[in-house]
C-alpha cells in the first residue's frame, strides 16, 4: 500500500494536482466499527491531498470528514447482482447527499467562538444587574434594590460586588438595567 501512495505522490510532485485519496473498507456492506474515519484526517495530514470516502455502509453517517465521495447506485435495490441490495437508489441518494451537505456544515472550523445564534441566545440566557425596586438619588445600592435578572444585555453579574455599597447618582426605576452612569 505504501508503494501505491509513493506513486501517487510522485504524480502530484510532477504537476498532477487534481488527486484525491479515497478510504475504502471492503465489506459489502461495511460494518460501522470497521470504518475508522479518523484515517481521513491522518491521510490528509500525511500526504497533503484531498481525502475521500468510498462508502459501502448502509447509513448516511459515514460522510463525516470526507471531501470526496463514491457510493454504489442502483435504480432498483431488488435487481440481481451483489451490490444492488445495499446501493443507494434515487430516493436514498437524495437523503445521502443532503446528509453530506449537512455534515459539511456541522464540521465548521477548529476556531471555538460563539455562533450568531449563541450571541442572540446570550442576551436571553445571561443575567444583568437590574434595579429591583425604585431607588432615590443618593440611596445606597444593596441586595434589596439591585440584583441579577435576565436578559443579559446590561452590566454583567461579575460587577455586582463592585456596585453593592455604591450610591445611586439619580433616581432609579424598578425593572430597568443598572448602568455605570447610575452609580457614584
Amino acid at each position: 500500500m505504501q508503494r501505491r501512495f509513493r506513486k501517487l505522490l510522485k504524480l502530484h510532485e510532477r504537476g498532477c494536482k487534481e488527486l484525491a485519496i479515497l478510504h475504502c473498507v471492503s465489506g459489502y456492506p461495511a460494518p460501522a466499527g470497521d470504518y475508522n474515519l479518523r484515517t481521513l484526517v491522518d491521510m490528509q495530514e500525511k500526504f497533503g491531498l484531498v481525502t475521500g470516502l468510498s462508502d459501502y455502509t448502509t447509513s448516511n453517517l459515514a460522510c463525516f470528514g470526507a471531501v470526496f465521495f463514491e457510493k454504489h447506485f442502483t435504480l432498483d435495490n431488488n435487481l440481481a447482482g451483489p451490490d444492488h441490495w445495499f446501493s443507494e437508489n434515487p430516493e436514498s441518494l437524495k437523503d445521502w447527499v443532503e446528509s453530506i451537505h449537512q455534515s459539511y456544515q456541522m464540521m465548521g472550523d477548529a476556531l471555538v467562538r460563539p455562533t450568531s445564534k449563541e450571541l442572540e441566545m446570550r442576551k436571553l440566557a445571561r443575567r444583568s444587574i437590574v434595579i429591583l425596586k425604585d431607588t432615590k438619588q443618593g440611596d445606597k445600592l444593596t441586595e434589596e434594590n439591585i440584583g441579577l435578572r435576565r436578559a443579559g444585555n446590561g452590566l454583567a453579574p461579575i460587577f455586582i460586588k463592585d456596585m453593592l455599597g455604591s450610591f445611586a447618582s439619580q433616581d432609579l426605576v424598578e425593572g430597568n438595567l443598572l448602568e455605570l452612569k447610575n452609580v457614584q
